[in-house]
Order: C-alpha cells, then sequence, then structure tokens
C-alpha cells in the first residue's frame, strides 16, 4: 500500500521547520562549553577586575570578604571632598589633625598651618598623607566622626554593602572595612569626576609655601605602576592608589587603559612588592582575554520594521566580549521599555547580553520615527520570548499528532472488510 503523500509531506516540512529553528539559535562546537577566562597564579587574597565603563565583572576573587583598605580608604575621601568643596578653599589643620601615630604617612603639616584643597588633594593621593586626611574631614565634616558618617552615607548611596569606615585616612579599625567589590564600586564612582583623574594621573606635585613653611614641597606618586623609573612600570597604568598595614596587608587600586577599555583592579592583602608584579599579570590576562565590542557593528540578530516604525540599535553601545567569541556566540535577551517603569519615550527595548553566566553589557534600541511604537508580535527568532524547551515540545508535539493520525490512517485502510450475508432478512 502506498503511503499518504500529503502526511508525508507535512511530516518532512515540520521535520525541516525543526532544524531552521535551531539552526537559527548560536550554537557552540560540538563537545564545547561556556568557558570563562581566568588569570593563574593569582596570590593576593582578594581581587577584583571590573571593566568601568560597562561594569563588567572580569575575574574576582573573595571579593565579598571583609578587608582592612588602608590607604585605599583615601579614594573615598578624596571623592567626598571633590564633591563638597572647591579646589580653592583653604584647609586649616589642627592639633588633632596633625597628632598622628608612630611612622603614618603625613606631609609633615603643623597645626595652625593653612593650604588649599588642591594641595591637600595631591598631598592625600600621592603621599597619603594621614594628617591630610584628617584636615580634610575635619574642614568638611565638622570633624572626624561626622566625616565618617558621610563616608558610609555614601558608600551606601554607590551600592556597598560590605563597608564600614570610621576614619577618612585609612589606619587600622576594628569598625573599618570593606570589600574587594565595594572598592570597585568606590573607584568607579570616584573616575566619574574628571579632577579625580587628574589627580590619579600625576607622577609627582611640588606646593608653595604656606603660613607655617617657606619652602616648597614635593609630593611623589607611591604607585610603582606609574613609575617610568620603577621596575615595576606598566604604561597601561593611568593611576589609582597603594595602601599597606600590618593587619591589612598590600593593597592596590589600579586604573588601567587599553584598546578603549578602562580597567579597574582592586587587591587586597597581598605581598608589599609582589603586588606590582601581580597587578601587572592580572592587567595582561585582562587585555589578552577581554575586548570591548561595538553591538550596532556587530549585531546581525535583531531586526524589525514596518511602515508605520522602524526601530535601531544604539550605535554608540558597547560590551565586554572574550576576544575570540563572535557577538552570534553570546547569550542575549530582550526587555521591552512598555515593561519597565519610567523609560525614555524613545526607548524601545534593551538588549541584555551574557556568557557563561556574566553579565557583559546591554545595548538599547530606540524608536526610530513614530512616538508610539506598538509592540510587533515577532523580533527576530533570537530575542523572541520563548525557551529552547518550549519551541522543542512544540514540534515534537505536531510530529506526535501527525504521526498518530498516519498510524491511524492506516490502520483504517488494513482492517478487513465483513463478508456480505446473502440471508433474507
Amino acid at each position: 500500500m502506498r503511503k499518504s503523500k500529503p502526511i508525508k509531506h507535512i511530516t518532512a516540512g515540520i521535520l525541516t521547520l525543526a532544524c531552521l529553528l535551531f539552526m537559527c539559535f548560536p550554537v557552540l562546537a560540538e563537545g564545547e562549553e561556556e568557558v570563562w577566562p581566568v588569570p593563574q597564579s593569582v596570590e593576593t587574597e582578594s581581587v577584583m577586575i571590573m571593566e568601568l565603563t560597562t561594569s563588567t565583572v572580569l575575574y574576582e576573587k573573595d571579593a565579598d570578604s571583609m578587608r582592612y583598605p588602608a590607604s585605599t580608604t583615601k579614594i573615598l575621601t578624596c571623592l567626598l571632598a571633590l564633591e563638597n568643596s572647591s579646589m580653592d578653599e583653604m584647609v586649616t589643620f589642627s592639633e588633632r589633625a596633625v597628632d598622628l601615630e608612630e611612622a603614618a604617612s603625613n606631609i609633615d603639616a603643623v597645626a595652625g598651618e593653612t593650604m588649599s584643597m588642591k594641595d591637600c588633594l595631591y598631598g592625600l593621593m600621592l603621599a597619603s598623607g594621614n594628617d591630610v586626611a584628617n584636615a580634610i574631614a575635619e574642614h568638611i565634616g565638622g570633624s572626624i566622626e561626622g566625616f565618617a558618617d558621610m563616608m558610609n552615607e555614601r558608600a551606601a548611596a554607590i551600592g556597598c554593602t560590605g563597608s564600614h569606615f570610621e576614619n577618612p585616612s585609612g589606619l587600622f579599625g576594628d569598625e573599618h572595612y570593606t570589600t574587594a567589590r565595594d572598592m570597585a564600586l568606590i573607584a568607579q564612582e570616584a573616575y566619574k569626576n574628571s579632577t579625580f583623574i587628574d589627580l590619579i594621573t600625576t607622577s609627582t606635585y611640588t606646593m608653595g609655601p604656606t603660613n607655617e613653611n617657606d619652602e616648597p614641597r614635593t609630593f611623589r606618586n607611591w604607585n610603582e605602576l606609574i613609575n617610568e623609573d620603577s621596575d615595576y612600570y606598566c604604561p597601561d597604568v593611568i593611576g589609582g592608589k597603594t595602601g599597606y598595614l600590618d593587619e591589612s596587608g598590600r593593597c592596590l587600586v589600579t586604573y588601567s587603559q587599553r584598546d578603549n577599555m578602562t580597567i579597574i583592579t582592586v587587591q587586597y592583602k597581598g605581598e608589599y612588592y609582589g603586588i606590582f608584579e601581580e597587578a601587572r599579570r592580572l592587567l595582561d590576562f585582562t587585555f589578552t582575554d577581554f575586548g570591548i565590542r561595538n553591538v550596532s557593528q556587530e549585531e546581525r540578530r535583531f531586526s524589525y520594521t514596518s511602515e508605520k516604525a522602524d526601530v535601531r540599535l544604539d550605535p554608540a553601545a558597547q560590551i565586554i566580549a572574550i576576544k575570540n567569541r563572535s557577538i552570534n556566540d553570546l547569550d542575549s535577551n530582550i526587555v521591552f521599555a512598555a515593561d519597565a517603569e519610567g523609560a525614555p519615550r524613545d526607548l524601545y527595548a534593551t538588549i541584555n547580553y551574557s556568557y557563561a553566566g556574566h553579565d557583559l553589557g546591554s545595548a538599547n534600541v530606540y524608536k526610530e520615527k513614530a512616538p508610539s511604537i506598538r509592540r510587533p508580535n515577532f523580533i527576530h527568532i533570537y530575542n523572541i520570548h520563548i525557551s529552547y524547551v518550549i519551541i522543542f515540545a512544540v514540534i515534537l508535539a505536531l510530529i506526535l499528532v501527525v504521526s498518530y493520525f498516519t498510524v491511524s490512517r492506516r490502520k483504517r485502510k488494513r482492517a478487513p472488510v465483513r463478508a456480505r450475508s446473502n440471508r433474507p432478512s
């Protein structure tokens, strides 16, 4: 008996559709998994590497463990000073400000001495002066304790959840602590201030005489990574902040740039000089394995146009990606602006990218023409809100239904025909 051609064609069509649907999705090579690169031989106890503009976390090690931040605390102190004063304000040093424990770093300020906020901030970030930190705190917060309250409020506003500060300098205290993750957020926030960038990228600074000192003072940046005469010099590093206490070990916050990427590296509780060499290895790993990608130039999976309105990807949208992976290899999901509160009127949707469980950034999709575009029923197979499982289940159900009717029809055709009776009724 010949098979039914219509049913045979339907079955073949469904199987072809199934193949096309799954071919549309990015699929890794056979046996290949989504693997996130990691650096080798990281000895520092807590590490956080984050790309500044996308906030993508590239590597972390015990990033949420409590650490004593030492003088990296001064990044937050500097940020608050920049936000709450002008560079030409005059700061007066009190007896308490200059009363430091033995061996604490300082700029040799004396009680009653006055200097500009600009000079103070260079003394804070280059010479790591604890006397300067105290004077700034009293000038802005009224007292060291009042300034510490401001520090904690600002840290919470930034998004820090594992930090508590009790002084502006970073000198040891049981209740003065942070985490590598929190400090990365603080460093990211501080970098938004252009004056902060000027401060941390300066190698040396000379301030003039004051009312208590006739001689100029020169401050040298203690960060060996930006010192061209140092064995640890790294041309990618533009600045940062060092720190050391017996209780905290060696601490280092680094800002680096290469190939349009700005990287924040936080290292807590490392070896005194070994931390600089490790910082260079971490940066080599970062810039070798990761890169910035322009979404609108590489994304070919998103498209929707109609006679009434168009939408377009933000041409400036960038994400972080592993260098040996294309955007097609990344996982993505779309969130429509209609589903988000307070979205701009011209925003249509946002595409969020990830890979191996790591967020890589996002790209906005804007309305090109009409201010009130309707959500289309279909926005390319990659961005449709249907999971692989649902698609597979639908296809399988269709195949089973067709198979069932095929088998039923065959059974009906093969069923024996009852012989007619010639007996009269």
